[in-house]
């Protein structure tokens, strides 16, 4: 798999201040690298240990946040649930899901996602999807040189 063409600098200029970002992982050294890194990058992390927990943090903040980052193994329900409620809760909302499992995979559920994130979770992939989920993917093709 070849590295992503990511211009930071573009990356950054692009998200227009600070965004926040709910990022829903059970895993404390996942959402603990994660917020460390989005917070680097200039986002403002929401984070939440659990989906249920996750879910009430969206509802308070729901007006702040630009983007979910949704682990889709969870130990109090599963991701496929929590993203089925936050998109009833705001159609509009744009998640991204974190899986150990091959994203074709997770497609065949028919859930609209605004990207697919692999573990381990590589800088450059986080912010290029990111990117494309906050900016669509036109404006992303033209920053990977496609």
């Amino acid at each position: 798999m070849g590295r992503l063409n990511v211009n930071i600098s573009k990356v950054l200029a692009t998200q227009g201040g600070k965004q926040a970002v709910l990022l829903i992982d059970d895993s404390a050294i996942a959402r603990k690298t994660l917020s460390r890194t989005l917070e680097y990058y200039g986002f403002e992390v929401f984070a939440a240990d659990a989906g249920i927990a996750g879910l009430k943090l969206f509802l308070e903040k729901q007006r702040e946040i630009a983007i979910v980052i949704l682990d889709m193994v969870l130990e109090d329900v599963p991701g496929e649930a929590i993203l089925a409620k936050l998109q009833k809760l705001d159609p509009e909302v744009k998640v991204i899901v974190c899986t150990e499992s091959a994203s074709t995979e997770f497609k065949q559920t028919g859930q609209k996602v605004a990207g697919v994130l692999r573990k381990p979770i590589a800088t450059d992939r986080l912010l290029k999807v990111i990117h494309l989920a906050l900016m669509g993917p036109s404006e992303g093709r033209q920053l990977s040189g496609r």
